[in-house]
């Protein structure tokens, strides 16, 4: 058996930046653009070391302190102890470097010069205040001015959902996928297969916000597998049996660059809401020149890793009635990763001399392994009837969606765990035309990932989820079925972790500006949509245990009917419950029922088939996966569309 797949594809992806409850709930978007420019030498194009200039950082630059992105301390009260969210403190005035670039370029406190920023003067009359980042050290504590957004520019907008605030210049992959079997089944009873798998992917991605870089996978692997049905046992008995061995290889390489500055940075309801010289960055593709105007690599690596199990598997049918699966796995492993020389390290320095090249490479090689096992047992009671319990663990490779593995993932065991706990009922009825499944299950994991955002550094976590499902499947004919479901689940932290979380001004305690009427003539959140800042959530606030992003109960339905005469028809629909955008649960996103529809007709070899999907133009949401990003960006979802698709067998 030889088969093979090619695909190219080129996306790009689609978030809502300036994400408030009242962005979701009424559409209200706040606009503004950037008050300093950082294109120094308007060229059209922010290369690194203008930004450092432009918006420069006070004291040493760190993964906490940099020029378009800063952490703050979560605040605490006179214990010590971490205030409620909705008890933080809110803090009057404007950031300092805002204060001192509105004095200057207005010609004093309050005076206005032909193009003053601030023609009223009531930014500047709200005197320094705010809350203070905790990166810039004893010296600083000040926020970059790069960060605040101009007030001739900021107001209110409603928001085009069409228009995104994630933007990719060029985004492509390429996949190759290919295997070759030997297959031996002469004999039902004894079967042997020797499978060889290919696997590969070719991928860049080209974002002026900035971000994205290269990466190349190659994966191959062996895998031989016997299967022996056990002659000569007693009536009551029958044994199948399953051996297999593997061996797998896997080389990731790559090059990253990026820290996705413009997340809010760009207002996508002004003019045409695209990119603006003040809101595009530099990327190392086009320019990694870090003396002109360019913007060096930060990251080049390889990861080449193997592994290697062993694992058996028994089919035993007992009296004709009972079904016990059991088997276990042994699985070692060997993982290396070279972070190479040449690259910069932007977290080091300072602004007037930021970051240096890295000198050095530097190797990680490790070795880890895993036990897998499972049992299932199942019992075949009257009228069809079948009850089942399931426990199982399993071993799990901790490698990134691009197959690398960072350092401090193979320094921590670059072999997780997971464990499934689960049981249920499967049945039929209706001379086997109703079909209805149900189960209960826990499951756990332990995990070692690396963040998106590349100065946040490593994250381990584990988890555990339990849920509730139920399907029914009804095929009454040939010419119609249907098939519903309902999902219930809630993962939660087994530990509860601390992580750094963007969040917008607002939330950390900035404070609208008003006129003299209690009008907003400056959100709150202008003061940091200009770069990107994450509160530090100290551990053990188990109030943020559970997962959020994952709606927690949904439901779904399909059904389709077949004519004789070709003509067929298909409706299907799916209720979303109302779940928070992210861990700290500031957003929440709306319940959502959606449903498509389509109309087919068949004519020999021939199939025509028109979709039409979100039929009712349901305005929904989905939140980002992961729990860095998730309070601030949501994905907007299509509305109504359609499609069409023509299909020829031969």
């Amino acid at each position: 058996e030889v088969g093979a797949n090619y695909q190219i594809s080129r996306t790009a992806g689609s978030l809502t930046n300036r994400l408030t409850q009242e962005l979701v709930d009424t559409g209200r978007y706040i606009t503004g653009s950037p008050l300093v420019n950082l294109d120094l030498n308007g060229n059209g194009k922010i290369g690194y070391l203008e930004y450092q200039t432009a918006s420069p950082v006070r004291g040493a630059l760190s993964a906490a302190n940099q020029p378009l992105s800063q952490r703050f301390n979560w605040p605490t009260d006179a214990n010590g102890n971490p205030l409620p969210l909705d008890a933080f403190p809110e803090i009057g005035g404007i950031p300092q470097t805002m204060y001192n670039y509105l004095v200057a370029q207005c010609g004093g406190v309050t005076a206005v010069s032909a193009d003053c920023a601030d023609p009223t003067g009531l930014l500047r009359a709200q005197g320094v205040g705010g809350p203070v980042p905790t990166g810039s050290g004893a010296n600083g504590r000040q926020l970059p001015v790069g960060f605040v957004l101009d007030p001739r520019t900021v107001g209110y907008a409603t928001l085009d959902p069409r228009r995104t605030g994630a933007f990719e210049k060029d985004l492509e992959a390429e996949f190759v996928t290919a295997f070759f079997d030997l297959v031996y089944d002469v004999n039902p009873d004894f079967k042997v297969k020797n499978q060889i798998f290919f696997d590969s992917m070719d991928q860049y991605k080209l974002s002026e916000q900035p971000g994205g870089g290269k990466q190349d996978v190659y994966v191959l692997e062996e895998k031989f597998t016997v299967t022996h049905r056990i002659g000569g046992l007693p009536d009551w008995v029958g044994i199948n049996t399953l051996g297999s061995v593997n061996y797998r290889n896997t080389r990731a390489t790559g090059y990253r660059y990026g820290g996705d500055f413009s997340t809010n940075r760009t207002d996508v309801m002004t003019g045409s809401g695209g990119m603006t010289p003040n809101t595009t960055f530099v990327h190392s593709f086009e320019n990694s020149d870090l003396n002109n105007d360019g913007a060096p690599w930060t990251s080049d690596y390889r990861t080449d890793y193997w592994e290697s199990g062993l694992g058996l598997l028994f089919d035993i049918d007992l009296f004709e009635k009972a079904n016990l699966l059991i088997g276990g796995r042994y699985d070692y492993s060997r993982a290396k990763n070279t972070d190479f020389a040449g690259t910069f390290n932007a977290t080091t320095g300072t602004s007037a001399n930021p970051g240096r090249f890295v000198t050095t490479s530097t190797t990680v090689e490790e070795s880890d392994d895993g036990t897998s096992w499972s049992a299932s047992l199942s019992y075949q009671l009257p009228y069809g009837i079948r009850p089942y319990v399931t426990l199982a663990n399993s071993s799990l490779t901790l490698e990134s969606n691009n197959n690398s593995m960072d350092a401090a993932v193979i320094q921590a065991g670059h072999i997780g765990e997971a464990e499934l706990k689960e049981a249920g009922i499967k049945t039929a009825f209706l001379d086997e035309t109703l079909f209805v499944s149900t189960a209960v299950y826990e499951q756990t994991r332990t995990d070692v990932r690396v963040q998106d955002d590349p100065t946040l550094g490593a994250e381990v976590s584990s988890t555990i989820t339990e849920g509730w499902e139920t399907e029914v499947k009804w095929v009454p004919s040939r010419y119609f079925s249907l098939s519903a479901y309902v999902l219930f689940q809630e993962s939660e932290y087994l530990f509860d972790t601390s992580g750094n979380i963007m969040v917008d001004a607002r939330t950390l305690g900035f404070r609208d500006v008003v006129d003299a009427n209690g009008n907003v003539i400056y959100p709150a959140e202008a003061f940091l949509y200009g770069g990107r800042a994450f509160l530090t959530l100290p551990a053990g606030q188990s109030q943020y245990r559970v997962k959020q992003g994952n709606p927690e109960t949904q439901l779904g339905f399909n059904t389709t009917i077949q004519l004789d005469n070709g003509l067929g028809f298909t409706l299907s629909g799916n209720y979303f419950e109302s779940v928070y955008s992210g861990r700290l649960r500031l957003i929440k996103l709306p319940e959502a029922t959606v449903f498509n529809a389509g109309m087919l007709y068949t004519l020999s070899n021939w199939r025509a088939k028109l979709d039409v999907f979100n039929v009712t133009d349901e305005r929904y949401f989905r939140a980002r996966s992961g729990d860095t990003l998730g309070d601030a960006m949501v994905s907007p979802m299509p509305d109504r569309r359609w499609q069409l698709t023509l299909t020829r067998n031969f």
